[in-house]
């Protein structure tokens, strides 16, 4: 399988994973919501999160450029259970909890109110940019400790354990411990590739990261093959929705995080695999080019990342060919074709690092 390894690698730190500039805008951002949060509910006599939770793209750090400008932050606010109740002493409804947490964090300053989702408190900012506030009441009952999430109604549910799963399953399997490690970084590329044309309608990057998962095997071989673990994981996963389109939660038994067998996003997916895999493919041809390699990748994330590349290379090949007919007609026309290489004007050939 011919080696592009090194211009994969060099899409994902350039176009695909975030930049440290957007990573601290994040932040800033985050932080600035949590200190919104907490003082408003302080103002309104309400009961303050007792922590915090990362969860998402954001907390497994698998965001990628295209979608940060329209992307959010997900960033729960978890309460005591024994806190979220009335002034009479009724618990609070998944809806009294996501409002409380709507009417504390509206303090004017937004140009769109926040508004209270299906499953957590939405904050728009004017550049596209959203913060999603998921609502949790924290359980504590004999010797289990767990979370519910304010949805339609109270959800058990598990943030945290997701983090982790997702964590140790990169350390675990990735045959490398820089740069991301090798199945987050695969994880970024899926989801570059899904978001690559707006006309797709493709699952999740949670959906994305699962079956990523299921397909990534520990194989040291894949050390320094980017190329060949996508192509590898685009595969197995294509091969596993030819027959099942459902996929299960990591951490939550006996849930799943599709709708059903037949969802559009899910059929959509495995199709479009089909055609990736179709043009990832060439890369296995015995004649397979430096330039063909790059076309690939080019069309597969409808990119102009590789077409500076892709010009200079096709600029040589014309100009070999060009020489190749010259000396050709030379030998017919009665001459010699020339023993020594030909120098161009312009000097030597610069190298291509």
């Amino acid at each position: 399988m011919f080696n592009c390894h090194a211009h994969l690698k060099a899409f994902h730190d350039d176009r695909v994973t975030l930049t440290e500039t957007m990573k601290q805008e994040m932040r800033s951002r985050r932080d600035a919501n949590q200190k919104r949060l907490s003082k408003g509910l302080e103002k309104s006599e309400k009961p303050k999160p007792i922590e915090h939770v990362k969860q998402g793209s954001y907390a497994m750090h698998t965001m990628v450029q295209s979608e940060y400008a329209a992307s959010d932050i997900d960033d729960g606010a978890v309460f005591a259970k024994a806190d979220l109740v009335g002034s009479r002493g009724g618990e609070y409804t998944p809806l009294d909890a996501k409002n409380m947490v709507r009417d504390a964090i509206d303090d004017g300053s937004f140009t769109k109110a926040p508004e209270v989702r299906s499953n957590c408190v939405r904050i728009s900012y004017k550049d596209g940019f959203t913060i999603d506030i998921p609502v949790y009441r924290k359980i504590e009952k004999d010797d289990d400790t767990y979370f519910e999430l304010a949805n339609a109604d109270w959800r058990r549910s598990d943030p945290e354990g997701v983090n982790n799963w997702f964590k140790n399953q990169v350390k675990e399997k990735s045959p490398d411990s820089t740069n991301g490690r090798q199945m987050r970084r695969i994880v970024r590329l899926l989801k570059a590739w899904s978001k690559s044309r707006k006309s797709w309608n493709m699952p999740s990057g949670f959906i994305l990261s699962k079956l990523t998962d299921e397909q990534y095997y520990k194989d040291m071989s894949l050390l320094g093959r980017d190329d060949k673990a996508l192509l590898q994981v685009m595969e197995g996963i294509h091969a596993r929705l030819q027959w099942d389109l459902v996929v299960k939660h990591p951490v939550v038994d006996g849930e799943n995080i599709t709708k059903s067998n037949e969802d559009a996003n899910m059929v959509e997916l495995r199709d479009r695999l089909g055609k990736a895999i179709d043009t990832l493919s060439i890369l296995r041809k015995s004649d397979c080019a430096e330039l063909n390699a790059l076309k690939a990748l080019r069309d597969l994330f409808a990119t102009d990342y590789f077409d500076q590349r892709i010009d200079k290379l096709e600029e040589e090949k014309k100009n070999s060919e060009n020489d190749s007919r010259s000396s050709a007609a030379y030998i017919l026309g009665g001459g010699t074709a020339p023993h020594s290489p030909v120098i161009k004007q312009g000097g030597e050939r610069q190298g291509y690092a």
